[in-house]
């Protein structure tokens, strides 16, 4: 992790790293731009590459290019205590671009706690040094756990303020996907980091 752990608060669940792009830019302008140039077939419509792709696809896109595991660390940095920010479409309907942030919970979190049995295992951690926020992850297999996971879905409309892609290679596709993901990180915080905070009672 970049961010400091005076960075990070409970409402903060990413965080776009631009100056660490900028230092660690193999081509000296970017290297979420470097790992673009590696893709430009998943930015454009099929067999069309100058045909820029519908603002939802390029958004789905752009963020999966700048997150874990395509970029690691990512251009954009997701706290640790939750286990993945993704994209996806809904099934039904007009297929809308929907975020869903994967939160694991604490056994103790449940209305359920006082009857799991002891010896039961919950999630282990792990603590970075420059965040706040601890590392979840599966405890050993010895014995039964209760690894529970709740989902925050976000439904990402126009309010969101995402902007038509423009580009479809060079510093205008970087450009084009910088904006979109920073006004998806941004979205995130603002709608899914007060629930995130409720869930695990942090003010």
């Amino acid at each position: 992790m970049h961010a400091t752990t005076e960075t990070w608060s409970p409402t903060t669940l990413a965080l776009v790293d631009d100056e660490h792009d900028q230092r660690n830019a193999s081509d000296g302008h970017s290297r979420y731009g470097a790992y673009l140039n590696q893709r430009l077939s998943s930015f454009h419509e099929y067999d069309r590459p100058d045909q820029p792709l519908p603002t939802d696809e390029f958004a789905a896109a752009a963020w999966k290019v700048a997150t874990s595991p395509v970029m690691s660390p990512g251009y954009v940095e997701i706290r640790d205590d939750l286990r993945g920010i993704i994209p996806t479409f809904a099934e039904d309907g007009d297929g809308s671009l929907l975020l869903d942030i994967h939160v694991p919970l604490y056994c103790h979190d449940l209305r359920a706690a006082r009857d799991i049995p002891l010896g039961w295992q919950d999630w282990d951690t792990e603590r970075h040094y420059l965040s706040s926020y601890a590392t979840r992850y599966e405890p050993s297999a010895k014995r039964p756990a209760l690894l529970t996971t709740t989902v925050v879905r976000l439904v990402v409309d126009t309010s969101w303020g995402l902007l038509p892609q423009e580009h479809t290679r060079g510093h205008g596709l970087i450009d084009d996907a910088k904006r979109t993901v920073t006004a998806m990180t941004r979205g995130i915080n603002q709608h899914a980091g007060p629930i995130v905070s409720a869930l695990r009672g942090e003010r």
